[in-house]
């Protein structure tokens, strides 16, 4: 809360003492992984028929992503360039218990998909006490923008990002007589990260509206060192995509460069407000 503001500017600010924020975070925490929990167990209950369409989609022909990248490369390039088939995957577990810890990887991951829009809710919850109505209206609108922003991102890193990835990995050779023998662990794992994490950094304009309402950063400051920034979205961009080839830190880098300039319009956008 700003020094500067009149007390009665906030009238839903409780009075609360350091432990009471402990206990009203407790209760938020809680019911997050509550809504985890359940998530994750509905996945469980499915995780066979979601490991063979879910998981093992962008491994197989006929994949949405590999259709669009063959599409767009008739239109653009004219030729089938971009027609990829992936390679054969043969998969192993190296331990005892590795396709059960799978499984719950998997499910624990697909709950924290299917719960975030409750995450952020609880989120939103245990700041709101100390908003102003009409922070709280503007905020409250905010909300789905950066649900839609984190799906968007997990779709996107699913649906072209991740067949890109694997066609490329899958399909390079060091030595002929090398066979790749892929454990289950590598596949969840692979397929989870690259979409999380392509899904939190798609949040990319909401931090950026959080830094500029608090005053750390504004428009002009991000006009200046845009440059920097491009720079810090492709390592950005190469931490979350493994695969270790331009094409699809590119595919990741321009959307996140793009949610960049979003981002200087909503910086703008809380100047203006201030100011008015």
């Amino acid at each position: 809360m700003a020094l500067d503001q009149p007390e009665e500017f906030f009238p839903h600010e409780k009075t609360m003492g350091f432990f009471d924020h402990v206990d009203e975070l407790r209760k938020r925490l809680v019911r997050m992984a509550a809504a985890v929990l359940i998530g994750s167990i509905a996945a469980f209950v499915f995780i066979e028929d979601i490991f063979e369409v879910v998981v093992l989609g962008p491994f197989t022909p006929g994949f949405w992503g590999y259709e669009f990248f063959c599409k767009a490369g008739r239109f653009f390039l004219g030729s089938d360039a971009l027609c990829w088939t992936p390679p054969a995957l043969v998969m192993q577990s190296q331990q005892i218990q590795g396709q059960f810890i799978s499984a719950f990887k998997m499910s624990f991951t697909l709950g924290f998909v299917a719960a975030f829009p409750v995450v952020v809710q609880q989120l939103w919850l245990f700041v709101k006490p100390a908003l102003s109505q009409k922070e709280i209206n503007k905020t409250r609108r905010s909300l789905f923008v950066v649900s839609l922003l984190f799906f968007a991102g997990v779709f996107f890193a699913y649906f072209l990002l991740v067949p890109l990835a694997t066609n490329f990995l899958l399909g390079y050779t060091l030595n002929e007589q090398i066979q790749n023998i892929i454990t289950i662990s590598s596949v969840t794992g692979f397929v989870s990260f690259m979409s999380l994490a392509t899904g939190l950094v798609f949040e990319l304009p909401v931090l950026i509206y959080v830094m500029a309402r608090i005053g750390l950063i504004n428009s002009e400051f991000l006009i200046k060192y845009w440059r920097y920034a491009a720079v810090a979205v492709f390592i950005i961009a190469g931490i979350a995509t493994p695969s270790p080839d331009m094409f699809s830190q590119l595919l990741l880098g321009l959307p996140l460069l793009g949610l960049y300039v979003v981002g200087i319009y909503v910086a703008k956008r809380v100047e203006k407000n201030r100011e008015s």
